[in-house]
């Protein structure tokens, strides 16, 4: 790969556009953002790799990758089974690790938002970042849900689903604001 594309796939890493990526032995498995989510493979002792990208493969995505690589950005897996399904591995990796998870959550929303003509895969995340956000309790990523719905209701705008997301985004709130509250209604327990 030469040099300009190296640092392209620098700056590509530094962007935060590397969502995660599997060590499999001498070979990694990631899911970069570009114009499309795109898929790498490359083994780090031969260089041989695969990018989904048009140019399929010697990209920016392979050399974000390599970065990520290089920074330590990576999870090891020791199953046989990750080079068959690496986003499953990856997955679990990030579940024990929830604020990790909704960092990557929260990428892949905003981006899906971009590229997501059905809104199946936008709506898919946005209510995985509900839960971790449940989780973390990280108030500040309401903000972020927030500008997602209102960018969700724009382009779908004739969604039954728009407003079950809202409704789901302003019960999260409520639960933050006031965990006491009871999820079936306004009454305060006691204890």
């Amino acid at each position: 790969m030469d040099e300009k594309t190296l640092k392209k796939g620098e700056r590509y890493y530094r962007a935060g556009k590397v969502l995660w990526v599997v060590k499999v032995g001498n070979r990694l498995f990631s899911k970069v953002l570009g114009r499309y989510p795109y898929y790498v493979e490359l083994n780090v002792e031969t260089g041989e790799n695969r990018c989904t990208c048009p140019l399929g493969g010697d990209c920016k995505h392979v050399g974000a990758v390599l970065k990520a690589y290089e920074e330590g950005f990576y999870f090891e897996a020791l199953d046989g089974h990750a080079e068959l399904f690496p986003e499953a591995v990856a997955m679990e990796f990030l579940a024990e690790v929830p604020e990790l998870a909704l960092d990557v959550t929260l990428k892949e929303l905003s981006f899906s938002l971009s590229t997501d003509e059905s809104g199946s895969e936008s709506a898919r995340l946005f209510r995985r970042a509900l839960k971790l956000v449940r989780m973390t309790g990280r108030r500040e990523a309401l903000h972020v849900l927030e500008e997602a719905l209102e960018d969700y209701r724009h382009v779908f705008s004739d969604y039954e689903l728009s407003e079950k997301l809202e409704a789901e985004l302003r019960e999260l709130k409520a639960s933050l604001e006031n965990p006491y509250k009871s999820r079936r209604g306004n009454r305060t327990f006691r204890g």
